[in-house]
């Protein structure tokens, strides 16, 4: 890789995966599922005359209708008025204050179930002798993600991190992966972006003029028909290989 001066690395199931056997086990429709939706439901003021089945709900209503949005237009919407609209729609009191409530009993659990592997400081370690390193994210509350990168202290690592929830805008779009080069100081051609997702991350970055890697977490994949020429790697550690 000596020809990018940067990389820029999705965080989650990317830099980080997600574990969700950590998460609570919660009985959902007679069924036992793994979700924060009970610490949730229990942080909301009033929480007994709101059934869980109800309050779950209309969370998943909330957040599907949210999904739906950012498919169209990218645009992101925070963690804190994703509760707030589930609170109004409930009749609850959905203050900035109470929303947040909910916001920090879901991402206590959530955080908890983000796991940095070990081996990853290791090519952290590597590619920061080389290159400068960048954080491009779609998470919808960027403390976390700030308290993330200290809880397993990589912070600093990274000259640039670039998390939607700040932003306001998504991966795909590619306001997201311009405001990641501006932190840098770097031109696009200077830039190689590694993720997982191959939409979001891989033919985002290149809309924005962004060579890419996939990182297929060791899953039998190849790319897709159209992109048969896609590089990727299996492990993160493989990155070494590309140079």
């Amino acid at each position: 890789m000596p020809r990018y001066r940067a990389l820029l690395f999705d965080l989650c199931e990317t830099l980080v995966h997600f574990d969700d056997e950590r998460l609570p086990l919660v009985e959902i429709a007679a069924r036992p599922t793994r979700s924060t939706a009970l610490a949730i439901h229990q942080a909301v003021p009033g929480a007994p005359s709101i059934r869980f089945d109800d309050f779950y709900a209309c969370l998943l209503a909330v957040t599907d209708e949210i999904a739906a949005a950012r498919e169209r237009d990218h645009r992101e919407v925070t963690s804190r008025e994703r509760f707030r609209r589930v609170l109004a729609r409930l009749g609850a009191a959905s203050g900035p204050d109470v929303a947040d409530r909910l916001v920090a009993a879901h991402m206590t659990l959530l955080a908890d179930a983000l796991v940095f592997p070990p081996h990853h400081r290791d090519v952290l370690d590597a590619l920061a002798k080389t290159h400068r390193l960048a954080i491009v994210s779609n998470f919808d509350h960027a403390p976390t993600v700030y308290d993330l990168l200290k809880r397993d202290a990589i912070d600093s690592y990274f000259d640039a991190v670039v998390i939607s929830g700040e932003l306001g805008w998504r991966k795909p779009h590619r306001l997201i992966f311009d405001a990641a080069l501006r932190g840098l100081g770097i031109s696009a051609e200077d830039a190689l972006f590694v993720g997982d997702n191959f939409e979001l991350d891989v033919l985002g970055a290149a809309r924005a003029g962004i060579a890419a890697v996939w990182y297929t977490r060791g899953r039998a994949v190849g790319p897709p028909a159209d992109h048969p020429d896609q590089s990727a790697v299996a492990d993160l550690a493989d990155l070494a290989r590309l140079g």
